[in-house]
Order: C-alpha cells, then structure tokens, then sequence
C-alpha cells in the first residue's frame, strides 16, 4: 500500500512539474506570440503551440543551443549534393528573432493569404500540414491538444489586455498591463 502512494505521489509531482513548465513557457512567450499575431495575422495561439509542440516547452536541445522554437531549417550552402542543398536546423541569435523568423516564414507560403487574420487553428494546422510543415501524422492532433489543454485561445483575442495583479504590491490590485 505503502507503494502505490508514493508511486502516485512521485507520478503526480511530476504532472505538476510539466505542468509548472508550460505555464512558464506560455507567461515567457505569449507577448512574443502575440506580436507574431498582429504582424502576420496568424492566431497566437497556433504561434504558442506549435513552439511549445516542437521545443517541448522550451526544453528542447536546439531550444535551449540555438533559440529554434519551431524547428525550423535552413540550406546549408557550403553542402550542396545532388538533390540540391543540404539542410540544418537553423540557429536563432534570440527567441524573439526565432518567434519573427516564423511569421514571416509562413507569410511567404501559398496558403497564408487565403488564412491571414482568420482565427480559426484547424483551418492553419490543416494547411500547413499539407503543405509539409511537419512530418508526423499526428502533429496536428498534438499542436490542436496542446492549444486546447492550456486555452491558449485566449490570446486570440484582439483588444484584449492581459490584467495580472501586481505581485511586488500584494495589498493592492494594481494591474500590470502587458
């Protein structure tokens, strides 16, 4: 009995870990996200989760090497070969630069003019997906989930500010506007 408590308890840390994780992502990268939007028109939320997808919250080793969110390549053309260019995960000097890197990648693709400025993440997932974004047959059913489990929605919202209570002044409910 003694066991499966602590087998639960240790499982269970860990949840609150992950957890823990991707709120800090999200606070870290959603004014990031959030410019993407207003840039390029692409929902915020899609920005959140595919970074928070392709770098595991941020975790990831060319995450934290070379600041590449979005797994995003790049020719190398010292490389070239037969079929043309070899190709190699890009390096970002910062994460603003990486989150900028992929709105004007994607304003550059075939389908963006017809999605610009429409909300709707199934229509963006589907469309990129088609269009070889992403490998994995199950991406878009991981990027939707991860949308949905931490609502990132939310930043969606055009207009919207976010309103966070002041935690250098606890007596008061002065907001810090972001």
């Amino acid at each position: 009995m003694r066991l499966l408590i602590i087998l639960f308890l240790f499982f269970a840390s860990l949840g609150l870990r992950a957890q823990r994780a991707s709120e800090a992502y999200i606070d870290r990268f959603d004014t990031l996200a959030t410019e993407v939007m207003k840039a390029y028109g692409i929902p915020a939320s899609l920005v959140l989760g595919i970074a928070m997808q392709e770098s595991a919250m941020g975790t990831s080793k060319l995450c934290r090497i070379k600041h590449n969110h979005f797994g995003v390549k790049g020719r190398v053309k010292s490389s070239k070969t037969r079929s043309g260019y070899a190709t190699a995960y890009r390096k970002f000097e910062t994460d603003e630069e990486a989150y900028l890197n992929f709105g004007e990648m994607i304003s550059h693709r075939k389908y963006y003019s017809g999605l610009k400025n429409n909300m709707n993440v199934m229509k963006w997932l589907r469309a990129m997906k088609a269009s070889g974004y992403a490998a994995s047959s199950k991406w878009v059913v991981r990027v939707d989930k991860m949308i949905k489990r931490y609502e990132l929605t939310r930043y969606d919202e055009p207009g919207v500010e976010q309103v966070i209570l002041n935690p250098l002044l606890p007596d008061t409910l002065a907001p810090i506007r972001r």
